[in-house]
């Protein structure tokens, strides 16, 4: 066992669990150099070989996911874990799995691969569990029209999606199923 990557991991859920508790709050991944080992580093300490997987637009990326992860690569309708990279998923955010009434928890997490994120500006606005009043993003290098399909698909909670958001300085932010967001 690597002791180093054991304590990376514990470092970055560490990180992941306080951007779940204050969605739209930007936080820093440790040791972090780009995007792309952001993503490995990220979802290798959330994902195991039980998990599936979905990578849209990068097919290296998601042959570098599996192995480190050792998770099953399927169809984005039934992955667990979905990566969308340049920020968008093409209308298929809609075909996402959003759980059950019984077990909810079963929706997918998506992380959306972002050029930056930024808690100066107020082009997004979170609300709900774990925010006070609201909180504010500025997220350059997603698609517009993701927003209004986040909106859709979380519209049921406690169905819907958790969003992670990983710009390429390694900075997260989330918005998970049970916020509401606003944009201006």
């Amino acid at each position: 066992m690597n002791t180093n990557r054991t304590i990376q991991d514990h470092e970055t859920f560490r990180v992941i669990l306080q951007g779940m508790s204050h969605p739209g709050k930007v936080y820093l991944l440790p040791d972090v150099s780009e995007a792309e080992s952001a993503a490995v580093q990220l979802l290798g300490c959330l994902m195991d070989n039980e998990a599936s997987l979905a990578v849209i637009d990068d097919a290296e990326l998601e042959s570098a996911l599996s192995r480190h992860t050792g998770s099953r690569i399927v169809p984005f309708e039934h992955a667990d874990f979905i990566v969308a990279c340049n920020g968008a998923t093409f209308g298929n955010l809609i075909h996402f799995k959003r759980g059950s009434l019984e077990y909810p928890h079963t929706g997918a997490t998506l992380l959306y691969l972002v050029e930056e994120l930024s808690d100066a500006g107020n082009d997004i606005v979170v609300t709900g569990p774990g925010v006070k009043g609201t909180a504010s993003l500025r997220i350059t290098g997603i698609h517009p029209g993701e927003w209004r399909l986040l909106k859709e698909v979380n519209r049921e909670f406690p169905l819907g999606v958790d969003a992670v958001f990983l710009d390429r300085s390694g900075r997260i932010a989330c918005i998970p199923r049970s916020s509401q967001i606003g944009v201006n």
